[in-house]
This record gives C-alpha cells, structure tokens and sequence, in this order.
C-alpha cells in the first residue's frame, strides 16, 4: 500500500514543479552571473548543481503518469516495419513513449505492472526499459 496522501501531495507538487523547471531554463539562458551580487550567484551555482534535468524529468513523468489512458493494445509490426497497437493508427517510432505491461521486478516474481518506457531501435526496436522483453505483442497504453 501507498503511504497516505502520497499520490495527492505529488499532484499538488506538479505546478511548483513546472515553474522550478522554467526558473532552471530562465537560469541556463539568461543569468548573467556577471551582473549578479555573489549571494545570487552562490545561490544559481547550488541550484544548477541540483541538476535541472532531473527536475524536467520529474515534470515529465508526474504529467504522463496521471494523464488518462488513451489506447491500449498488442504490438504488432505494421507494413512499414514499424510497430503499433493492433487495431488502431497509432504507430511507434524511435522516441515515442507509452507503458508496457511488463514485469515488476523479475518474470519469477509474478506481479505485473504499466512501466514507463520508449521504444527505440537498433537493428530492431526494443523497449528501453525492458530491452530484452519483445516489443511484438506485447501490451502497451498510451496516455493523452
């Protein structure tokens, strides 16, 4: 089980979120530690170092996860040699993000769960969360 309230606190942590990521860029565009005093630019080094890509990442991740599924499906390779929910006209290309229903841990351990990932390709396309499961029929979903 969840620690109370948990799911909750992140939803309401996503608009201040989204404007620590735009604060981030505002920081890697246009501070110019040359006009700042040396508090603020002790204060822009500390923040950088916290990593603005992690907090983008956070951003990304807390939006997709508590968007709405839109399709779900079997991966099926189409006539271009792509992939796509069987079915439908939603097809995957190097990059294009959804959540396989795949293994929790281990395929010993026997729970199941939706798992964030990409599809990429390298001499065939793989699931860059679980690179060795096969992509074709596997149970994907999108969300949006």
């Amino acid at each position: 089980m969840l620690r109370a309230g948990m799911v909750e606190r992140f939803k309401k942590a996503m608009p201040v979120l989204k404007e620590m990521v735009k604060d981030f860029e505002w920081l890697q565009d246009e501070f110019d530690p040359k006009t700042a005093t040396e508090e603020e630019r002790a204060y822009a080094k500390h923040l950088m170092m916290l990593g603005c890509n992690s907090f983008d990442e956070a951003d990304w991740r807390l939006t997709r996860m508590f968007k709405a599924v839109g399709k779900t499906g079997y991966l099926v390779r189409n006539s271009t040699g792509r992939f796509e929910i069987d079915g439908t006209d939603i097809e995957f290309t190097c990059g294009s993000s959804c959540e396989v229903y795949a293994p929790y841990f281990s395929d010993e351990d026997g729970l199941m769960t939706w798992i964030p990932t990409t599809i990429e390709y390298d001499k065939d396309y793989y699931f860059t969360a679980r690179s060795k499961m096969p992509v074709e029929g596997a149970l994907v979903q999108v969300k949006g």
